[in-house]
């Protein structure tokens, strides 16, 4: 006979779900300013308004993306590991956890067999999105610096960077190029972003990478993974560099500086990774992250504005402007 008098620990437990979607949904909207999401890099929104102005521009990279991604998601069916519970679903967990804290749908994650520390996300406004992790990343990062790459390309799509980013994956991207071989529109995207709009474009790329590891620190919540993972994407990883000195790499880096050749970064689609560890340690102590991240708490945390305007001096390339 069932007593009575003991209390039922799940009584207090909120069963409805109905319930839960409506504080759910609640909150993510908390972290919408204008349908943007609030970590985005102001740099990141501004030039990506003046790309969307360029109407003809825009429409012709919306109709051949448009037609290069179906192709490319149906190659990667056939070539490549499409991730899910069943299959690596320990990376499906990860996958699942990113786009849950960023409020969005989970993207199907392929696995691709390539020997270079490489991810990327394919998208377009209509079309569900896929992310491409290469089998190094899979067999040489943590799960924590795995979540981190998660969370970064899980970004792209949280911030609808769709078109934009897709065409600088398949204009940049090694991985993506030896998928993209085989689709007629390949070739096609190139005159549409030459001279002085190349570097325009390059511009809200480095950007929108910015915009996107605050995504990826936002999902794993730690700075020191998060600055491993970027390390790892040099190095590939591996156990004789797992011990990598981060302050020497990047005193390393700061010496091309002072040279002309710091000017070849204005035709890269991502900024230098110290410029990147350093932005991402900028946002760690912005009030936004911690907004997302409830667990950590730091006094006099630093306002979003400021962030940005610190960010935007660490990425620029030129001492004005870009």
């Amino acid at each position: 006979m069932e007593n009575s008098s003991v209390p039922n620990p799940t009584a207090a437990v909120d069963l409805n779900f109905g319930h839960y979607l409506e504080i759910r949904d609640r909150q993510i909207s908390a972290h919408l300013v204008g349908g943007i999401p609030d970590y985005a890099f102001s740099l990141d929104q501004k030039l990506r308004q003046q790309l969307m102005a360029m109407g003809p521009v825009r429409a012709m990279v919306q109709t051949l993306v448009g037609w290069a991604v179906p192709v490319v998601q149906q190659l990667h069916l056939m070539e490549s590991i499409a991730v899910g519970p069943q299959q690596y679903p320990k990376i499906h967990a990860l996958g699942e956890d990113c786009a849950h804290r960023l409020g969005i749908g989970v993207p199907q994650i392929f696995i691709c067999r390539d020997s270079t520390s490489d991810a990327y996300t394919i998208a377009t406004d209509d079309v569900a999105p896929i992310i491409v992790l290469s089998s190094q990343i899979v067999e040489s990062f943590t799960p924590e610096e795995l979540k981190f790459v998660i969370g970064h390309e899980c970004g792209h799509i949280h911030n609808l960077h769709g078109v934009y980013n897709t065409v600088c994956e398949i204009m940049t991207n090694q991985l993506a190029q030896g998928v993209l071989q085989v689709v007629p529109t390949h070739g096609m995207l190139e005159p549409i972003i030459q001279g002085g709009l190349t570097i325009f474009f390059k511009r809200w790329s480095r950007c929108a990478e910015i915009t996107c590891d605050r995504a990826g620190l936002i999902c794993s919540g730690d700075i020191k993974p998060a600055e491993s993972a970027l390390i790892k994407l040099i190095t590939g990883g591996g156990d004789s560099l797992a011990k990598i000195n981060i302050e020497e790499f990047r005193k390393q880096l700061s010496k091309v500086q002072s040279t002309p050749l710091h000017l070849i970064e204005l035709f890269n689609t991502h900024p230098l990774i110290s410029k990147r560890i350093a932005a991402l340690h900028l946002f760690a102590e912005c009030d936004i992250f911690h907004s997302w991240r409830s667990e950590s708490s730091l006094q006099d945390a630093r306002s979003k504005e400021e962030t940005d305007n610190l960010c935007e001096q660490v990425v620029r390339v030129l001492p004005k402007g870009y």
